[in-house]
């Protein structure tokens, strides 16, 4: 914008101090009419018996024509220089005074919404915003990053191939992650351009998350991947903490693609944490306890009972054992000894 204000004002001023030569040229040539008009007229008076009649005429219209028409064209040309080099100055101080809004260049592949990872930007992207004065969208359940800010970017150096040798070695993403200094200065920046959480300006309430985590292959230092989220809203750091572990889980018992997880925590985190944690936290009424069987009931006694015997059998029969050791062991058990 700066540079094509400037080349219309130079443009302009060129095509000014050209007119301002020919508008002098045209003063020339007027000025040297009126000297010989005066010099004719002077010659004129010499030759008449009252020569300070033209006197007047030598030393007042004519000089004096000559003087108004020089200002009149001086100042036809030059006002108009003015006005633009004036206009060209404000507009130029008016640019500067607003900046462009930052840029900022990924080395790191974003996230495709529909799964996988878009090419490697060759240019650099502009940050823009779509939540309100540029920071994050708030919605009823959770705070999510603004999608023109922080769209994600991952790191090229982790593939679906490679998981077991990266993300789920434990330790491993302590060897990729930025020191605080870096992700300080980072939020503070973010957090001056309008990108915090209902005008909160405290950095200590907020972290200065990755969206997609490390610890799914996310980039670790690409400022596409880097938003200042909130502690104090009701889906903040700490739940979206929940979810990366379970992405994570997913993706090192190859029951995720890495490339799914990314996508998934990328686009909307939230979202991510209601299919994969959530839902998954519902716990099951416990099964009501089976009752045992009731035993089946002992027969009631004979009135009487045969002579000699010693027990009723519960299947009805008589034992004459002498003991009660072994008594009716083939009949179910003894219902009574006599």
């Amino acid at each position: 914008m700066r540079s094509l204000v400037g080349q219309v004002a130079s443009l302009a001023i060129k095509w000014t101090v050209a007119l301002i030569g020919i508008l002098v040229t045209v003063m020339v040539k007027l000025v040297q009419a009126a000297v010989g008009a005066t010099r004719r007229l002077h010659a004129k008076a010499l030759t008449t018996p009252h020569p300070r009649r033209y006197f007047w005429v030598r030393f007042g219209i004519v000089p004096a024509f000559a003087i108004l028409l020089t200002a009149v064209v001086v100042g036809t040309a030059v006002s108009p220089a003015a006005n633009l080099t004036s206009a060209s100055g404000h507009a130029s101080t008016s640019t500067s005074a607003t900046p462009d809004r930052a840029t900022v260049s990924s080395e790191y592949p974003t996230v495709d919404p529909s799964g996988g990872t878009t090419s490697t930007p060759t240019a650099d992207k502009a940050i823009g915003g779509t939540g309100p004065n540029g920071g994050p969208v708030v919605n009823a359940d959770a705070t999510l990053p603004d999608s023109a800010r922080t769209p994600g970017a991952i790191n090229p150096d982790v593939t679906q191939a490679d998981i077991g040798l990266t993300i789920c070695v434990s330790g491993w993403t302590a060897t990729v992650r930025p020191s605080s200094s870096v992700t300080t200065a980072l939020k503070v920046e973010q957090l001056q351009s309008g990108y915090s959480y209902k005008g909160d300006m405290a950095t200590s309430d907020y972290e200065e998350d990755h969206l997609i985590s490390l610890e799914l292959g996310g980039s670790p230092t690409s400022p596409l991947n880097l938003w200042p989220e909130p502690y104090n809203a009701a889906g903040g750091a700490r739940v979206k903490d929940r979810v990366e572990n379970t992405l994570h889980a997913l993706v090192c018992s190859n029951a995720m693609t890495l490339a799914a997880a990314q996508s998934a925590i990328a686009s909307n985190w939230w979202q991510a944490y209601e299919t994969y944690v959530a839902a998954s936290t519902v716990v099951a009424p416990a099964p009501a306890p089976i009752a045992p069987a009731p035993a089946p009931p002992a027969p009631a006694p004979a009135p009487g009972h045969p002579a000699g015997a010693t027990a009723q059998c519960r299947d009805g029969s008589y034992s004459y054992a002498a003991h009660h050791q072994g008594s009716c062991s083939q009949h179910g058990g003894v219902a009574v000894f006599y």
